[in-house]
């Protein structure tokens, strides 16, 4: 299904970001200019965090999971220190807006991916049946599109954006 379908089909729904697209929007919101300057952002532009943003922006919903929502936190937290209060307001406005599904760690820990995928792209999985998922990570792309899952990876949608 093409990028604009899944995003219709899942438009009530909601979106589900991944970390690392998590972590982009919470630095995007807090600063552009440190999308190209924070390890965790590097690999990114400003041209991808207002794709991102207008995506994400079409949705009724965005969904997470207090994995990613971990994960996220403790990322973007390697910022310098005297820069963790700014962040944590931008982080503590996006939780607010996010829906929440809760998938147990242990039902993540027993799917048979979770060896190789780790807990939260199994928590990811789990949720995914409840939103389409917005990432950037090939293999759980990959594996999301196999389950039959609603997936859309950032990676296609770049040179859609730009041409």
């Amino acid at each position: 299904m093409e990028p604009a379908q899944l995003i219709a089909k899942y438009r009530r729904l909601g979106v589900l970001l991944d970390t690392n697209l998590m972590v982009l929007l919470a630095i995007g919101y807090y600063d552009r200019k440190r999308i190209s300057s924070f390890k965790r952002t590097l690999q990114y532009t400003d041209q991808d965090f207002s794709l991102l943003a207008g995506i994400v922006g079409q949705f009724d919903r965005a969904v997470t999971t207090p994995h990613i929502l971990a994960e996220a936190d403790n990322l973007t937290r390697q910022l310098p220190e005297r820069e963790h209060r700014a962040i944590a307001a931008i982080t503590a406005r996006l939780v607010e807006g996010l829906f929440e599904v809760y998938v147990p760690s242990k039902m993540a820990a027993r799917h048979e991916r979770y060896p190789i995928l780790g807990l939260t792209d199994c928590a990811t999985i789990e949720a995914a049946e409840q939103a389409l998922v917005l990432t950037d990570d090939f293999p759980l792309a990959n594996i999301l599109a196999h389950l039959g899952r609603g997936v859309i990876n950032l990676n296609h949608l770049r040179p859609l954006a730009w041409s």
